[in-house]
């Protein structure tokens, strides 16, 4: 009696766990990325209206407040990855066994309708590193772990070897998403809203620097008529291929045309 009632209890435990095993695949909550603190923490506007931070789980990316160089390039590129694919969209999420950190930020795994699972996404386009200091799902672990390899084997993102690849503005539509170089002719120099763009010739590509940042380029006004490089993440807006310049070591220069010019304001 007391073996078929041990056994019972056994077979109830055993079902309940995998309901609950079951219930981690099912989304606990959707809502609205209203910001991106860096490629790893975003805020989001849940349905219920109310705001919080929340910290992806089982991923890292660099600091941005490092005191090396490279590693703030990699930040703010992993932020740009982040801002381009979550920023205003749609996402649902789900938890651990741990919903929240020590911060008070929610702990979560991220999907998007275009991209799915953004935890492994970023991890396999190489902009972020899989963080396993504390435990979570081990079969995420495990996609995680495969998607980071596959990053590396094919040099994706940070994983890069050497130089990234330099490609024209003709080749930057079908790169969209990818950590490159674009080297063209700096066609016109315009301030417009918050940004200075320098435009491509036929404006087919644009590097943006924000207005805060014009005091890291004083020579900015000379860049028309320049064949400029610039690296960065290749991102798409308005149909239109893209490069956000926050460093001054993301533009080298090529051939000059020595002709000064004021940057034209609108």
């Amino acid at each position: 009696m007391i073996f078929h009632y041990r056994k019972l209890l056994k077979y109830v435990f055993c079902s309940l766990l995998i309901v609950y095993l079951f219930s981690w695949n099912c989304f606990a909550d959707s809502g609205i990325v209203t910001a991106v603190y860096d490629g790893d923490t975003i805020k989001v506007r849940f349905d219920s209206n109310l705001e919080k931070k929340v910290r992806l789980i089982g991923i890292n990316t660099p600091e941005i407040d490092s005191l090396k160089e490279k590693e703030i390039f990699k930040a703010l590129m992993a932020k740009r990855f982040t801002f381009y694919y979550l920023y205003s969209k749609k996402i649902e999420l789900s938890y651990d066994w741990e919903r929240e950190d020590k911060y008070g930020r929610l702990l979560a795994y991220v999907w998007t309708e275009n991209n799915g699972f953004f935890n492994e996404f970023i991890l396999r386009e190489g902009f972020a590193y899989v963080f396993l200091k504390y435990p979570f799902r081990k079969d995420y672990r495990e996609k995680f772990i495969k998607a980071i390899n596959e990053a590396k084997k094919a040099e994706r993102g940070f994983w890069k070897k050497g130089s990234f690849p330099c490609i024209s503005t003709l080749e930057t539509r079908k790169n969209i998403g990818r950590l490159l170089s674009v080297k063209y002719k700096c066609f016109r120099v315009e301030a417009r809203g918050k940004f200075v763009y320098l435009h491509s010739p036929g404006v087919e590509f644009s590097a943006l620097i924000q207005r805060k940042d014009i005091r890291f380029f004083p020579d900015i006004g000379s860049f028309e008529g320049r064949i400029i490089s610039v690296t960065g993440f290749l991102e798409e807006y308005k149909g239109k291929p893209q490069i956000m310049v926050l460093l001054p070591k993301q533009i080298k220069f090529g051939e000059l045309n020595t002709r000064k010019v004021i940057y034209h304001s609108q």
